[in-house]
């Protein structure tokens, strides 16, 4: 030591204490504090003349009197190394790791201490072990491999535990001795599920691992690279994912059956669709076959009349004959009588012919053509009765289906008549058409006493019918409002009260609205 070292030696010293970043404590045999550094000031909130009343046992927690003191003295007296608590003036103490040696100065024996406030290093100790303890209660199988290597560093709990490995067994092991790739596993193979996965996210594999008892774990492993002072490490977290198999594989299995379920239900469906159709057919065929036999009913009231008088006229012609009484002018006059019916009966073919002409195209027609020769078919049955038509009716072109609208018109005028004939008072059917914007209503209402509310709701089902079995089917009005459906038009009904000559009746009122 130099000679200016020697002179300042006090200075140089103080100087160094005052600049260290740790608590500087000097202090005799006793445990008297002698000095302080500034750190070690700051840091118990005294000041120096006030810390030189102290002993040491009176700034630490755990020796906190002389006999602890001395006992602590006694066991380690060349150097002394601990961690305890200081306390400050105020009270609060704080963790701190202390170093002090025994040093002779003028034959006298001092202590002098470093301390070392380790409140972060603790917390960061508390930190990790906290961290540390999430790792190993973790469900997950946590690994730390050394890149270059592929040794394992760490393990987790789950690990030993799944894989029946100590930790120190892992520490010797590459993650290729109990690892292997999806493909190796006979007995499960990788759902389309986690193919998807696989190829979309790089960071997640899946694999298998080999327990030390020779089981073998499906696995999803996410994959990080980490640098820790400038060595590359990878942190596996892999989970047992049998359970999820299971489930992907029951759902496949699931999803499979339900295709072919579908497939079946496909079929029942266009088997009941078919039937359906079949069934509407045998309907319409049913409801055809009704109002055939009305027209034909209809024809016979037709022919009755001329009929019978072709007869009288033949008849009287062969009994003129008979008696000699039959010359060239009855002759001529009587075939000309048969000849006028017999034109009468062929009128009367023309006016039905065209209502059983299978016609399943649309046609341009004028409504209210059509609408007098539903009235007209539908007159002969009833000439006896005395039934009103009140027509309002516009000239209107139609494009649709001109035969299956007037089988729906024959339909509803027939049932109304139907009604009409039991009345004993005057009786009416009304016909009158209005527009609607883009819509055409046709209205047909009688003064017949109205439906009872208690079936108006059910009178387009198939089969309902009020009328003797005898003399209704129960399907015309359910085939008349499908054929008005099939015209993507609206056929309904509902009860109205008409006013006739200031006479109030209850009637039915059909409303078919059709688009034109």
């Amino acid at each position: 030591m130099n000679t200016l070292m020697i002179e300042n030696f006090e200075e140089i010293l103080l100087s160094s204490f005052s600049l260290s970043s740790q608590a500087i404590y000097w202090s005799n045999k006793n445990g008297k504090i002698i000095y302080a550094n500034d750190y070690a000031l700051n840091g118990l909130g005294y000041t120096l003349e006030d810390i030189q009343k102290l002993y040491l046992w009176q700034i630490d927690v755990n020796i906190n009197n002389k006999q602890k003191y001395i006992n602590k003295l006694n066991e380690d007296y060349d150097s002394l190394s601990l961690k305890t608590y200081h306390k400050r003036s105020e009270g609060e103490v704080f963790p701190v790791e202390i170093v002090s040696k025994f040093t002779k100065i003028s034959e006298k024996e001092y202590i002098i201490s470093y301390a070392k406030d380790i409140t972060n290093k603790l917390k960061k100790d508390e930190d990790i072990n906290f961290y540390f303890e999430l790792i190993n209660s973790s469900h997950d199988m946590i690994f730390l491999i050394e890149y270059d290597t592929k040794l394992v560093e760490f393990a987790n709990h789950r690990v030993c535990e799944t894989l029946g490995y100590s930790l120190e067994e892992l520490k010797g092991m590459k993650i290729s001795d109990f690892s292997d790739s999806f493909d190796k596993m006979n007995s499960i193979e990788l759902p389309e599920v986690f193919k998807k996965i696989e190829k979309l996210n790089k960071i997640t594999k899946f694999g298998i691992y080999k327990t030390k008892d020779g089981q073998k774990i499906p696995v999803e492993t996410s994959v990080h690279l980490k640098n820790y002072h400038g060595k590359d490490y990878v942190t596996a977290i892999s989970r047992n994912i049998s359970d999820r198999l299971e489930v992907e594989h029951k759902k496949e299995e699931l999803n499979n059956k339900l295709r072919d379920y579908n497939k079946t239900l496909q079929k029942d469906i266009s088997k009941v669709k078919q039937e359906l159709i079949e069934y509407e057919n045998i309907m319409k065929r049913q409801s055809k076959m009704a109002a055939m036999g009305e027209m034909l009913e209809n024809i016979a009231h037709q022919w009755r009349q001329p009929l019978s008088a072709v007869s009288v006229l033949s008849t009287g012609m062969i009994l003129q004959n008979e008696q000699d009484l039959l010359n060239k002018e009855l002759l001529d006059a009587g075939l000309n009588d048969i000849n006028e019916q017999v034109q009468y009966l062929s009128k009367t073919i023309d006016d039905f012919r065209n209502f059983f002409k299978p016609n399943k195209q649309k046609n341009h027609f004028n409504l209210k053509d059509l609408i007098n020769t539903s009235i007209k078919l539908s007159k002969a049955r009833y000439s006896g009765e005395h039934i009103n038509f009140i027509v309002n009716v516009e000239n209107i072109e139609l494009y649709t289906y001109e035969n299956e609208l007037l089988q729906v018109l024959l339909n509803i005028i027939s049932n109304a008549k139907d009604e009409l004939v039991n009345k004993d008072y005057e009786k009416y059917i009304f016909v009158e058409t209005y527009r609607h914007e883009s819509l055409l209503e046709i209205s047909i209402k009688d003064n017949g006493g109205g439906i009872n509310e208690l079936i108006i709701n059910r009178i387009f089902e198939p089969y309902f019918t009020t009328k003797h079995k005898y003399q209704g089917t129960g399907i015309g009005l359910y085939m008349s409002e499908n054929i008005i459906k099939h015209m993507s038009g609206l056929l309904s009904v509902k009860n109205e009260e008409i006013n006739i000559k200031d006479v109030s009746y209850a009637g039915a009122s059909f409303q078919i609205k059709l688009p034109y």
